[in-house]
Order: structure tokens, then sequence, then C-alpha cells
């Protein structure tokens, strides 16, 4: 070093050229793509290339960056009473506004032993940077929502501590680095405030950057200028959300020009324009619409047989008339089937309790059922016992089906399935209705693969249980009544185990309203006699 203090101009460029040329390079490196808003925090809070997110600061200071730069970084200090000097920043970071992004940062902290919130945007269960207590020392920490908290490294006082954060909405998930470590986790996380706010610590901040997208591991390590080695392993973020753009492409397939369909209801309601109100033409049943062009946004111009044309959405054209050449009963019967979870329909709630009437009669009656299918069958009950030939009785041994089948009880015995079915479809939806989705989309399958929670674990256990059950009453039924008629029974018992699923959620809803109902009653009663006081 000390050849450097010599005066020669030669040596003094050599240095020069040895501070700038690298610093140049980096920057050319710098990641651009997607960049939302960049606050180079240089003692105020302005966006110099996003002036429309430019904020406002309130006691803040310019303070040295950590190059030793004296003004080019934002200084927190507290303030009087509980209050600190902050920024508040005219950027929405919620997961409706960007549901993946990523939010870096250089961070400084003057004390280590308190409860920050560096960057917010609402209460800590919001997006941002917080420190918490976790195994003995406050740790920079990042906001998971639902699940809590992704705890980071500890904070040390002083030290400037690259940070970043990568929120994964559609996935749920979300990663936070600290330095050179990665910290990774589950967060769901629901709409936050408009603004985002930083500060409210005794600290410094700078080179604030938020990006549309997640950064990679490369562009991570541009910025913070130093290899990211650390638990890289668990960087990478699983796709756990492209089911959802599989099931809406099956809800509504692309519709192409010159197709036809033909209207299945009475009314058929065509537009005088994209997303418009007013009503230009109806089209009845029977009508032939034949498909003249995509108009965007997911809507059509159309025509009918007499020539009239207007405007339909494709999700209204699919969903109330069927392609020329199938047959519109089987339409109407997929509608149906389609709808009959909509419990704001009066007529689903009838079909409910029909369903629950048949499943009672179909449970009184089991036993004459399974006589009525064994005769059917050809498979008297005497056959068990012997029969006789040329005066000779014969005896047949048991089969050793016969020991367990047919089962007596439980009396639902022959519903199970759709019973155990429907009561895992309503607990998933209680516990976790995001997982309960991908599982039965995607994630389930004999050999589990994926599984990183409790709930995938019990969801697999239950499908298992549910197969074993179904393949016990096809055993049961081919027993009792041979191949033909025994298939028939297994039909049978497959539509009432459907009945059976829909009864339960009816049941389920029913008596949560049941409920509700009667706490509105007592809290109006506990009202009404105390305005009476």
């Amino acid at each position: 070093m000390a050849i450097f203090k010599m005066k020669h101009p030669v040596l003094k460029l050599l240095h020069i050229f040895l501070i700038i040329i690298p610093g140049l390079l980096s920057a050319q490196s710098l990641p651009d793509s997607g960049l939302v808003a960049a606050y180079p925090l240089d003692g105020n809070a302005r966006a110099p290339e996003h002036r429309e997110f430019s904020g406002k600061t309130l006691r803040t200071k310019a303070v040295a960056d950590r190059n030793g730069q004296a003004g080019r970084a934002l200084g927190f200090q507290p303030g009087p009473g509980m209050e600190f000097s902050q920024a508040e920043l005219p950027l929405n970071i919620s997961p409706d506004t960007f549901p993946v992004i990523t939010i870096t940062c250089w961070i400084k902290a003057g004390e280590t032993f308190k409860y920050l919130t560096p960057l917010r945007s609402g209460d800590k269960k919001q997006r941002g940077v917080l420190t918490d207590r976790h195994r003995g020392s406050q740790r920079w920490s990042a906001s998971a929502g639902r699940d809590g908290i992704i705890h980071g490294s500890p904070v040390l006082k002083d030290q400037w501590t690259f940070i970043a954060l990568i929120y994964d909405a559609p996935n749920e998930q979300a990663r936070l680095i600290v330095n050179n470590q990665v910290f990774g986790g589950r967060a769901r996380q629901r709409k936050s405030n408009p603004s985002t706010i930083i500060g409210a610590f005794n600290g410094a901040m700078d080179e604030l950057k938020v990006y549309n997208r997640a950064l990679s591991p490369e562009e991570l390590e541009a910025l913070y200028g130093k290899p990211i080695d650390v638990n890289i392993e668990d960087f990478a973020i699983k796709d756990r959300s492209s089911y959802r753009r599989k099931m809406e492409a099956r809800r509504n397939p692309a519709v192409e020009a010159g197709q036809q369909f033909i209207a299945g209801y009475e009314e058929l309601i065509i537009r005088d324009s994209v997303h418009s109100p007013n009503t230009l033409h109806i089209f009845g049943p029977g009508d032939t619409i034949t498909v003249l062009g995509q108009a965007g946004d997911n809507w059509l111009e159309v025509s009918n047989q007499n020539g009239e044309k207007g405007y339909i959405s494709a999700s209204s054209l699919i969903s109330n008339a069927y392609r020329t050449g199938k047959t519109k009963s089987v339409f109407r019967f997929t509608n149906w089937l389609g709808q009959l979870f909509m419990m704001n329909k009066a007529w689903n709630w009838f079909f409910a309790a029909l369903f629950t009437l048949l499943l009672a009669v179909a449970l009184k009656y089991r036993k004459p059922l399974n006589d009525w299918f064994i005769a059917l069958g050809g498979k008297a009950e005497t056959e068990a016992s012997g029969s006789r030939n040329e005066g000779i009785v014969t005896t047949r041994k048991p089969v050793i089906l016969d020991r367990y089948f047919p089962v007596a009880r439980p009396k639902w015995w022959i519903i199970s399935p759709g019973i155990v079915f429907a009561l895992m479809l309503l607990g998933g939806s209680i516990w976790d209705p995001a997982e309960t989705q991908w599982f039965f989309n995607e994630g389930a399958r004999i050999i589990p693969t994926g599984f990183t929670l409790a709930i995938h674990w019990v969801l697999w256990s239950l499908s298992l249980i549910i197969i074993l059950l179904i393949l016990a009453i096809t055993a049961e039924s081919l027993h009792l009544a041979g191949p033909w008629a025994g298939m028939l029974r297994l039909a049978m018992l497959l539509i009432l185990n459907l009945m059976a699923v829909v009864v339960c959620f009816y049941l389920a809803v029913g008596i949560i309203l049941v409920i509700f109902g009667f706490i509105l009653f007592v809290v109006a009663l506990f009202t009404l006699l105390g305005r009476k006081r």
C-alpha cells in the first residue's frame, strides 16, 4: 500500500483506474429489466427516473453511505416521544398490484436490541423488512403474512447489510437474502396499504430498488457485489400455480372464428359492443351462433342465422351454448352438475333435500337391495350352503369373503367413500384452501411428490383410505351379485356416494347458517333487552 502514497502521476492514474473501472463494469451488469422504482436515498426520498413514486421525508437527514461518501444515504433517528423519522413512498407493493416482486436495499442499524420495521406496507403481516427476536438475538426478517415471519441472520450494530426480499404471491412463497445467505419460507398475504413506509428505526438506508419480477441469484450478486452462496439451494421457487391457468383454459377453451354454437337456454344476451351493458339482440334456444372473430379481452363478435350481429364474452357463450354436433341434453346435464355446489340457487337446495331422502331410503333398505342384486346376478343364498345333485347333498366350502361381505355395520358403510371425501374437501378448505386446490388439481398421486406441508400428507392419507373403501365396495359387489349384476350394484353405490358428497356440503353450510342465525338472534335479543333497561 505504501507505493500508492508516492506522488508519481502514473501511479495516481493507475490507482484511479483500479477503483473506477471495476465499478463501471459492475454498474453495467446491474439488473434493470422490470425495475419499477429506484431510490438512491441521497438524503431524500426522490426517485429520479420514476418521479411518480417520489416520496416525502419526515425528520430524516443525509448521512454517509456504505462507501463512506457523505450525504449519499438516508439517516433515521428517534424523534420526540415514541416517534421516529421516516419516509413515505407512494408505491403500492401489495400482492394484488405486484403478484411477484423483488425489493433490495442496503441498511444499517444503530441499535440491535429493539424490534424494528425499516420497510413496511402495513402491519407486520404485510410485505416488508423487520427485525424479530429469534434464538437469542434480533434478526433481519421478512413478513410472511399468515405464515408468520421468515427469520434471517442476526442484526449487527453499525454494519451495512445487503437485504433482498422476493415475494411470489401465486406460489405463496417468499425469499429473504441477507448479505450472502438465503432464507426461505411460505408467505400467504393479503392486500396491504397503497403506500410504503421506510425508516422508523435508528439507522440508515441506501439504494432502495423495487422490481416487478423475481431477480435471479446472479442478478442479486451483481447488486450485492459478492457471491451469494449460503443456503443457495433454498433459493428456487417451485411453480405451484400453473394448474390455475390450466383450469382456466379448460373452463374457457379457445374459441376461433368460424366455429358454430347452438343456444342451449331460452335467452342468450348479445351486446352492442365489448363490455357494454346495452342489449342489442336476444338469441333464442335453437339459434345457430357463428363466431365472426375475436374482439379482444375475451370477447367475441358473433351472428345468428338471421344475420343479426353483436358481441358476447367467450365465457358466456361457452356457458350458455353448445358446439354444433353435440347433444343439448348432455350439455344441460353437465352444466347442471357444474352448478350443483352453487348454494345461492334455490333449486340446488331442493336437490340436496331429495338426495338426502334417497340416501335415507337406500340405507334403510340396504339388505333388500342386496338381496335383489343377488337374485339378479343368479347367486341365490342357497348356493352358499349346498345343492342337490341326484339325491346327494354337496356342500360348498365358505369363501373367505363370506366372513366380511356384505358389511352389516356401520349402517353408512355403502356411502363411506363419499362421506370421507366430503369431510376431506370441507376440512381442507377450512385448513388451507390453496393447498387443497393444488392437491386435487396437481398434487394427488399414489407416490407422493412435492409434499412440503402437513396438509399434503393428511389429504394423501385420506385419498388412500377412499381408494381402499372403493376397492372394498367393488369386491363386495362382485362377491354378492357376480360380474354384471355386481357392476350394476357398484354403479348404484357410486351414484349414492356422489349424492353423499353433495348432502354433506349442504348440511355443513346449513349448520353454519343455523349457528350464525342463532348468534344474530342472541345479539339482537340482548340489544333489545339493553334498550328496554
